[in-house]
């Protein structure tokens, strides 16, 4: 935590410098604590692990500062999981997401500072760790950014964005690699009509490992366009060729073509659809470079009188930039919640990876969640949580099954 903590501080001291008169009135202030018990037949998610009880308190908060030309938006949360046995060692999480958006110059400087502590999978090719998953095979990663830039017009529809970025990226463990990002941009966009956009771009990305050799220097350009065709209803485009020179000698120049196309179609106010297909970099907790991610989908979300429910069907690949070597599987989902009282609702996320090597590899999770609301304030749950990874080596099938009780107050 002693990358996370200075920087909270130090945001929100610079926005009550700016405005101190108006801070306290401009400003939301939320806590909130949730106390969970639940038993896990397989806290170790192995073949044959050990079950444990396991107790969890979530203290957070949530602070909204707004005024004049200050945003600042802070979600912090702090989990202490003890396992009763000690089948694992007691952990101690934090997460946060913050922002702060400060309009320096009237309508021409402009900074913006952001910090997020979370976990992510060591292996990036397992996409983002569900909300209420355990913690097995994460890192925690602390991305810290500060991105100080020029907006002018050029034209009535014309405008020219340019500046600098620097991130900050931080794992916990220590196998893994930490990295400064320094970027240099300049992006123009430009409204040919109300419903048509088109975007403009070139850029240059140095990724610089902090313990170890390697990294790249990278130059971009992109042109993109947003269309509106229809009330909620829009294509998106665009096209980045970038050329990649690693720092590595052993390790050959690149270059890639980055896309993305997207059509969102609303077929009514509560039923809309998406699809899409794309290309980018992502970051990988165990490298110095980046790794090549494609993600080709289709997604359904439709808003009834009681919830809403959202069925998607993606494929994802995955290729490393100095090996040959790739990993591509379907993963379909349904996610969603219904209202079954005016106190009572029901939550639910189930997605399944279907590797696509002649063994398929297959990995299942679900996580449901009734929820009675007590009071405005309190609420109670049962939780329930189904994990199975059937493996093409045996000796990694689990079945992970978790039963828990949680209360929660937010005020």
């Amino acid at each position: 935590m002693t990358s996370l903590l200075p920087k909270l501080l130090a945001a929100v001291l610079l926005a009550a410098c700016l405005c101190p008169a108006a801070f306290a009135a401009d400003l939301t202030f939320q806590p909130r604590v949730t106390v969970t018990g639940e038993y896990n037949d397989n806290v170790e998610q192995v073949d044959g692990g050990k079950g444990d009880w396991v107790g969890i308190v979530k203290p957070g908060l949530s602070l909204i500062y707004e005024h004049s030309r200050v945003l600042l938006d802070i979600a912090y949360d702090f989990e202490h999981k003890r396992y009763a046995n000690q089948v694992l060692s007691d952990e101690y999480n934090n997460y946060l997401k913050s922002s702060l958006a400060v309009e320096a110059i009237k309508d021409l400087f402009y900074v913006d500072v952001s910090d997020n502590f979370q976990k992510v999978y060591t292996d990036v090719e397992r996409g983002d760790v569900p909300e209420g998953d355990t913690s097995n095979g994460t890192t925690d990663q602390n991305i810290f950014s500060f991105k100080p830039y020029f907006s002018f017009p050029l034209q009535d529809r014309t405008t020219l964005s340019t500046g600098v970025q620097f991130k900050d990226i931080w794992y916990s463990e220590e196998d893994n690699v930490d990295k400064r990002v320094y970027s240099l941009f300049a992006d123009v966009n430009h409204e040919l009509t109300e419903k048509f956009s088109m975007q403009f771009g070139v850029g240059f990305d140095k990724q610089d490992p902090r313990y170890e050799e390697g990294g790249f220097n990278r130059y971009s350009s992109t042109v993109g366009a947003m269309y509106s065709y229809a009330e909620g209803s829009f294509v998106e485009a665009s096209i980045t060729p970038t050329y990649t020179d690693y720092v590595l000698t052993r390790a050959s120049d690149k270059q890639y073509v980055p896309y993305s196309l997207s059509i969102t179609h609303a077929f009514s106010n509560r039923l809309t659809g998406t699809a899409y297909t794309e290309m980018d970099f992502a970051e990988d907790p165990t490298s110095s470079v980046t790794k090549n991610e494609f993600r080709h989908g289709v997604e359904i979300d439709r808003e009834y009188a009681r919830g809403h429910v959202g069925f998607a069907l993606e494929y994802r690949d995955y290729e490393s930039e100095n090996t040959a070597s790739r990993t591509t599987y379907w993963r379909p989902s349904i996610k969603g919640a219904h209202q079954l009282t005016e106190r009572l609702g029901f939550n639910y996320n189930v997605y399944m990876d279907l590797d696509t090597n002649p063994d398929s590899d297959k990995y299942l999770f679900a996580l449901t969640s009734l929820r009675y609301e007590l009071s405005e304030q309190f609420s109670c749950s049962i939780n329930y949580r189904f994990k199975n990874n059937d493996a093409e080596r045996s000796e990694s099938d689990y079945i992970s099954n978790t039963v828990g009780l949680s209360v929660s107050w937010v005020y």
